[in-house]
C-alpha cells in the first residue's frame, strides 16, 4: 500500500463503510452468475426455455441455453486463473469455485491477493453485455437485463461497499438502453456496460457510431457515470485466430488480440464525433492494455492532420486531445513505462486484475504490481491503482 493512503468508500445499503487497506481498486473483475440467476425470476409461462439457464449435452458438458440456443463455448465460464492449469476452465457448474461467485468467499481472496475494491462485469450476459444484447425478442433481452441488474446490486453490492456495481444495458433498443440506464443508476450503479458493436450481435439495434445512439449518450451523460466497453465484445475488430492453431494456441491468441481490438474501438468513439458531440462522456475501454494506446493516437493524429478532419469533418480538435479529455484504458500485465504514461497520461490509466479470468494477476497481484510499477513515481503510481477509479466512481475519499 502506498504510505499514507486512505479512501473512504461510500457507505453500503447498511451504512457501512471501509477504508482502503492496500491502495489498489480493479477496475475490471467478473461476477459468475449462478445458474438460476433467470429462470428463479421469469415466468416460465411466458417465456419457457428462452429464459436463460444451464442444460447438459449429450458429452456430458454443461452449457449455457439462450433464448432456445445453445452457447457455444470451451467452457461454462472463464475462471482460468482459479485453476492450477491455466488453460482448464470448468465444464459443470459443479467444477466453478465458490471464489467465482461467492461475495464472501471473493473478499477473502481480495484480501490475500492485495486488492481493496472491485469494479463488476459479467460472464454469462457476455463481458460487455454482448450475449444478452443478441437476444432478438427485445422484451426478453430488457428483463433479462434488468433481473441481472438488480442482482448485482441485491447481492454484491448490498455485500460490501468494496463491490462496485455496473449496469448492462439492452443495447438492441436504444428506447431500452436509456430507460435501464436510468433505472440502474438510480438503483446505485456506478456506470453502465456496453456491447462494442451491438449492430453486429442484434440486427435491431442501429451501428454505435450513428447519430441514433445519442439519445442514450445524452442520458449518460446527464447522469454521469462512465460508460464501458470491455475487449472482446466485438469480434469484427479482432484479429482472426488461425485454424492452424492447436486449442492452447488459439486460446493464447484470443486473448492477445481482444486487447489489440481495443485500439481500434478507441479511433471509433474518437473519429465518430461521439466524444466531439458530448464532451462531458466518459469512456472506459477495460481489458485495452496501454502498450498498443501511443500507437493508435499517433496514428489519430496522423490522420486528422493529413485529412484535415477539422476543415472537412468538422472535428477542429485534435483526436488525442478528445482521448486525454475522455477516454480511460486498463493496465495489468504490461510494465507502465515512461512513453506509456506519456502519450496515454497517467491520470488516463487504470488498473485492473480480470478476475478470474486466465489472464488475470490474480493470486500474484501484489508482485506483478511492484514489477510493472518499478519506475512509476508515487503519485502516478497512486493516480493510476486507485485515485484515477475512485475519481470516475465517485467513491468517497
Amino acid at each position: 500500500m502506498v504510505s499514507g493512503c486512505r479512501l473512504l468508500l461510500q457507505p453500503d445499503l447498511k451504512g457501512n463503510a471501509v477504508a482502503l487497506r492496500f491502495g489498489v481498486i480493479s477496475v475490471d473483475d467478473h461476477v459468475v452468475e449462478p445458474p438460476d440467476l433467470w429462470t428463479r425470476s421469469m415466468s416460465q409461462g411466458s417465456w419457457g426455455d428462452r429464459i436463460p439457464h444451464i442444460a447438459t449435452q449429450a458429452d456430458g458438458t454443461e452449457r449455457w441455453v439462450i433464448e432456445g440456443q445453445v452457447r457455444t463455448s470451451q467452457s461454462l465460464f472463464a475462471t482460468g486463473a482459479l485453476s492450477s492449469d491455466r488453460g482448464a476452465e470448468p465444464q459443470a457448474w459443479r467444477e466453478v469455485p465458490a471464489i467465482a461467485y461467492d461475495p464472501q468467499a471473493r473478499l477473502a481472496a481480495m484480501d490475500s491477493d492485495g486488492i481493496d475494491c472491485s469494479v463488476l462485469f459479467p460472464s454469462a450476459a457476455g463481458v460487455s453485455g454482448e450475449v444478452i444484447c443478441a437476444i432478438k425478442d427485445l422484451e426478453l433481452q430488457a428483463e433479462c437485463t434488468r433481473i441481472y441488474n438488480d442482482w448485482i446490486i441485491d447481492v454484491w453490492a448490498a455485500h460490501s461497499p468494496r463491490f462496485v456495481p455496473q449496469a448492462i444495458l439492452p443495447a438492441g433498443s436504444i428506447e431500452s438502453a436509456a430507460s435501464e440506464a436510468r433505472r440502474a443508476v438510480a438503483r446505485g450503479h456506478k456506470g453502465v456496460i456496453m456491447p462494442a458493436q451491438p449492430s453486429q450481435i442484434n440486427p435491431a439495434a442501429p451501428h454505435l457510431y450513428k447519430p441514433d445512439w445519442d439519445p442514450l449518450w445524452t442520458i449518460i451523460q446527464e447522469l454521469d457515470v462512465p460508460v464501458c466497453f470491455h475487449a472482446g465484445s466485438a469480434p469484427s475488430v479482432m484479429f482472426e485466430i488461425s485454424p492452424t492453431y492447436d486449442p492452447a494456441g488459439a486460446r493464447a491468441f484470443d486473448n492477445v488480440r481482444q486487447s489489440a481490438g481495443s485500439a481500434a474501438l478507441i479511433n471509433g468513439m474518437v473519429l465518430s464525433g461521439i466524444l466531439y458531440r458530448f464532451p462531458k462522456l466518459q469512456a472506459v475501454f477495460p481489458g485495452s492494455a496501454i502498450d498498443y494506446v501511443p500507437f493508435a493516437l499517433e496514428a489519430l493524429d496522423h490522420q486528422w492532420e493529413r485529412q484535415r478532419l477539422a476543415e472537412n469533418e468538422g472535428l477542429i480538435e485534435r483526436p488525442s486531445e478528445i482521448f486525454h479529455r475522455q477516454c480511460y484504458v486498463t493496465t495489468w500485465r504490461e510494465k507502465v513505462g515512461l512513453r506509456n504514461r506519456n502519450y496515454v497520461g497517467p491520470d488516463r490509466i487504470l488498473w485492473e486484475s480480470e478476475f478470474p479470468r486466465s489472464t488475470s494477476t490474480y493470486p500474484q497481484t501484489t508482485r506483478i504490481i511492484e514489477n510493472n510499477f518499478a519506475d512509476v513515481p508515487a503519485q502516478e503510481r497512486e493516480l493510476i491503482l486507485w485515485r484515477n477509479a475512485a475519481r470516475l466512481y465517485k467513491l468517497t475519499i
